[in-house]
């Protein structure tokens, strides 16, 4: 009797099916971890540029500390610590808005958030393009300017260096910028305007010690105490004391004497 050859039954495809599967789901894990979280180039891209208003430019500028990209939020024209905040904090991961924009004067907001267990409290007031932050400081939110104008007051009438001096001081103490750049001579450079302005968007404070009238040099000197960020430093005034339209602040030294 002759039978057929011999066919081995098929092996069944279910560990096949199976595995593909595990392959497949392991694939599309990876994807999405590294889509979510390492790059994220799944996630949406946090802006880092409105800043239309207060609102949009606080959490612009949280966003901005965590990528390290909050360069373009500043104002012109700042505190001066705000150099050195922006220095030591680099990229701060996990910076979260905590204390939202509200409203501390007439045309400035205020707003915090936290990072690496700080606190940053930040002023905003409106600038070219959009709003702007002026300062920032670690530990409370900044005091509000009583104003934001920027055009010198008219000349004040003052007889010697030592009462343009003490009107500079006292501007400086009363957070005042027009009245500090009406004291300050016309030549002197935009450095020291601008230099002036930044202090004054701190929270410096100073008192005259002394003041040396060098009647030859025509020049008055003060030599200051403050405290500038929270450090007391010396400060210096010279001024020109006939100089056309009267004595006037020809230079200002807010940290050394």
């Amino acid at each position: 009797m002759t039978y057929g050859q011999y066919a081995p039954p098929k092996k069944p495809k279910t560990w096949l099916w199976i595995t593909l599967t595990l392959v497949v789901v392991l694939i599309a894990g990876g994807v999405a971890f590294t889509g979510f979280v390492t790059p994220g180039f799944f996630k949406s891209k946090a802006d880092t540029t409105s800043r239309a208003t207060p609102e949009q430019l606080s959490q612009s500028f949280v966003n901005g500390v965590a990528e390290d990209s909050a360069s373009q939020l500043w104002c012109a024209i700042r505190s001066k610590r705000s150099y050195a905040f922006e220095q030591t904090m680099g990229v701060s991961e996990g910076a979260q808005l905590s204390t939202p924009a509200r409203q501390r004067a007439a045309e400035e907001y205020s707003a915090a958030f936290t990072s690496g267990g700080l606190t940053v409290g930040i002023a905003m007031i409106p600038g070219e393009g959009g709003w702007c932050v002026r300062d920032a400081k670690v530990g409370g939110e900044p005091e509000p300017l009583p104003s934001i104008e920027t055009r010198p007051s008219p000349r004040p009438d003052v007889k010697t260096g030592e009462e343009a001096g003490n009107k500079f001081v006292d501007a400086i103490n009363a957070r005042d910028i027009p009245a500090a750049l009406a004291v300050l001579c016309a030549k002197v450079p935009d450095t020291t305007r601008d230099g002036v302005q930044q202090i004054i968007h701190g929270e410096a404070r100073y008192t005259v010690e002394k003041a040396d009238v060098l009647t030859t040099a025509k020049q008055t000197i003060l030599h200051l105490t403050g405290e500038n960020d929270g450090v007391r430093k010396p400060g210096r005034v010279e001024t020109e004391d006939d100089a056309d339209g009267g004595p006037c602040v020809a230079s200002f030294a807010p940290d050394s004497d």
